[in-house]
């Protein structure tokens, strides 16, 4: 334990140095502006907004790396339901000093209705979303309805299966590609993602990918896949740099939850607000089901021989996951599954597995995880965290309110963290501490987050500490 606090100490300005060199290097060029718009047509030009085209997909067809493309106001869909479908995939790469940009035009509020597999579908790199709203089909689906798309027949086989009970918000996705074509360094800033039956916002086999300024809310109910609102699965490592490869900042995150059994299991999972899931290749342990999306062969009909996949690099980077609301979700607030060199600084969670009954923070089968100054508050029955597994797990100067023994640090402080409000929302200003609660000024200062939730400057009280939670 002491060589993990002492290397924090060392390790953590670097770390958000490294993380900022490549944030920044987002904004490094800027080529020319694609304009797209609900009023506008794909005989246009795109070059302005009187000119722009009407759809996501021939923008994507004509961007160039540095390219910035503009989306005005009104609904964007697609009708195609097939394997891989989305409304606007992303597969020509920008490059270092020349990120392509996809951007809600200033003051307008585009919305994405995807009714395939998922609303964006990001497989390449160097990539930043920025303001975008995707919107499922939640509100039209019944639980009778979902349960039933996921339930085998006689002979034991599901029903093969429905994107309109399995759509993705948001998803990098590099399952596909080839081992040395990984998508890589995307941003999703400000957007909203919201009420998709599979998951909200996902990463899998990809690298550096910062999530930062979202709203991810009421997705994963209806899939069978066991879902969650943001993960990422089996980082595919980029290279072995230090720093920060996964930033997960200032979100908030709630209503996230699994209706439906996992297929693989017959029961249910995840429905978590945030997880990180299967870094590390050498602890045991099936996946969480996010990346399974085939059946079990038939034992009567076995399928034949998958070529073997290449193997995984192993995966060096760090993970941050800092200042976000993390409420009401089914699964945990926070939650790692096999996966290494974590940071889960000032979060603030509130009343989650309300399904599966996780822990608000739950490290299970983890190495090198710090969970500090977060503030935690179960449901009534719900537990603050677990121990399943872990190694090298530092956690400390966190708040809760009622006592535990799973993990304590002698800075914790057991008390009730006194908000400003509790609101079903968290967005709408709950969730804040009181002037005087035991939150403010008693954190540590060993991992200094310049920020808040808010993106303000997280200063040092007159005591020395800062503010413990999101906030």
């Amino acid at each position: 334990m002491m060589n993990l606090t002492r290397n924090l100490h060392r390790a953590i300005p670097a770390l958000l140095a490294g993380g900022a060199l490549w944030l920044n290097a987002a904004a490094a060029a800027h080529a020319a502006d694609l304009y797209v718009s609900a009023k506008g047509s794909d005989t246009n030009n795109g070059k302005s907004a009187a000119t722009a085209f009407r759809t996501l997909k021939k923008a994507a067809a004509l961007v160039e790396p540095g390219d910035t493309v503009l989306v005005g106001d009104g609904e964007y869909t697609d009708a195609e339901t097939g394997g891989g479908s989305a409304v606007l995939t992303l597969s020509r790469a920008g490059r270092p000093g020349a990120w392509i940009t996809w951007k809600a035009q200033p003051g307008q509020r585009p919305v994405i209705r995807p009714v395939g597999w998922q609303g964006i579908a990001v497989r390449t790199s160097y990539q930043v979303l920025d303001g975008l709203t995707v919107l499922g089909n939640n509100d039209s689906i019944t639980l009778i309805d979902a349960l039933k798309d996921a339930t085998p027949a006689k002979d034991g086989k599901l029903p093969p299966p429905n994107p309109r009970f399995n759509t993705n918000g948001i998803i990098v996705e590099g399952r596909q590609n080839a081992p040395d074509a990984k998508p890589h360094h995307v941003v999703i800033r400000n957007c909203t993602v919201s009420k998709c039956a599979g998951g909200g916002i996902a990463a899998i086999e990809a690298d550096y990918v910062t999530v930062e300024d979202c709203r991810i809310f009421e997705n994963a109910w209806y899939s069978r896949y066991g879902c969650s609102g943001f993960t990422t699965l089996d980082n595919w490592a980029f290279d072995d740099a230090p720093g920060y490869h996964i930033i997960v900042q200032r979100n908030y995150v709630w209503n996230n939850k699994g209706l439906v059994p996992w297929g693989k299991i017959g029961k249910l999972s995840d429905g978590n607000g945030i997880i990180l899931d299967v870094t590390d290749q050498a602890r045991q342990g099936a996946n969480n089901p996010t990346g399974d999306a085939a059946t079990a062969p038939s034992a009567t009909a076995p399928a034949p021989a998958a070529p073997a996949k290449p193997k995984r690099p192993e995966w060096k980077g760090r993970a941050l996951i800092a200042n976000n609301v993390s409420a009401f979700n089914g699964g945990s607030g926070i939650h790692t599954f096999r996966t290494r060199y974590v940071d889960i600084v000032n979060n603030t969670t509130y009343w989650n597995g309300q399904v599966v009954n996780y822990e608000e923070i739950f490290a299970n089968n983890s190495q090198d995880v710090n969970i500090m100054n977060n503030v935690i508050v179960p449901r009534p029955g719900g537990r603050v965290t677990s121990n399943n597994r872990n190694t090298n797990v530092r956690w400390d100067y966190n708040l809760y309110p009622a006592a535990q023994t799973v993990m304590t640090g002698p800075h914790d402080i057991v008390a009730e963290p006194r908000f400003v409000g509790i609101t079903s929302d968290p967005t709408s200003g709950g969730f804040q501490l009181v002037k005087n609660s035991p939150g403010v000024g008693s954190g540590s200062l060993e991992l200094p987050l310049p920020t808040n939730i808010l993106n303000r400057p997280r200063s040092a009280a007159r005591n020395g500490g800062r503010n413990r939670g999101a906030y």
